[in-house]
């Protein structure tokens, strides 16, 4: 999960494959160990990055300053920066198998603006959603953006809808026909947070100023 509050996941079915792919990696650079510092990263560079676990993951080069590197794994999202020293050519047969950490943003939801709130709400979606596994629907692109709703498989909790119901986001009203039982569902778990006075809305419903600092339209 992103500060931004988007997240990223990976899809169940491809996961073997992603296993077995990291266990060939790292049996060959096991094998034979790349020599430190022989590898000279450029940025957008998919390589080989060893990890604070030891092992050897792929990784996309953001950024290169000096002996220092900042990188994306991009096969489960996070983020590391690093010494060159860590770093490896990646052979090209693991070039084959696509990124497996796909980014995502809730569907019909904002975080508030306020610093204090926007943390509450991104710690919140992490608590509810790091390795889990949820059935994911893509409801609409903001650009390349996928905008989701994330439900759990077996009792059906929408992730978004309960953190509306905690009154730790806010709505994002959206007007196509196709979302309207969607938004109808989100505007009723925010009248209840509304309604109890939870975290947002502990002060009564916001309006004027207070509205834009938290974010609300």
């Amino acid at each position: 999960v992103t500060e931004e509050g988007n997240f990223y996941a990976q899809n169940v079915e491809t996961g073997p494959q992603l296993e077995k792919l990291m266990e060939q990696l790292r049996q060959e650079l096991g094998t034979n160990p790349p020599l430190p510092g022989a590898y000279t990263p450029k940025k957008n560079d998919l390589c080989a990055a060893k990890f604070v676990d030891g092992e050897w993951y792929r990784a996309k080069v953001e950024k290169v300053q000096g002996n220092t590197v900042h990188l994306l794994y991009v096969d489960y999202g996070n983020r590391e920066v690093t010494g060159t020293n860590n770093l490896a050519t990646l052979p090209a047969l693991y070039h084959t198998l696509p990124e497996q950490a796909r980014l995502y943003s809730l569907a019909c939801i904002q975080l508030p603006a306020d610093e204090e709130a926007k943390q509450d709400a991104v710690e919140a979606l992490t608590h509810d959603t790091l390795n889990k596994q949820f059935l994911l629907n893509v409801e609409y692109k903001n650009g390349a953006q996928e905008c989701v709703s994330l439900s759990n498989p077996e009792t059906k909790d929408d992730v978004a809808q309960s953190l509306l119901s905690d009154g730790l986001v806010l709505i994002e009203a959206r007007r196509e026909r196709r979302l309207a039982k969607l938004v109808a569902t989100y505007q009723k778990a925010q009248d209840k947070a509304k309604q109890a006075r939870l975290n947002l809305w502990r002060y009564g419903d916001f309006t004027g100023d207070d509205a834009k600092e938290f974010g609300f339209n």
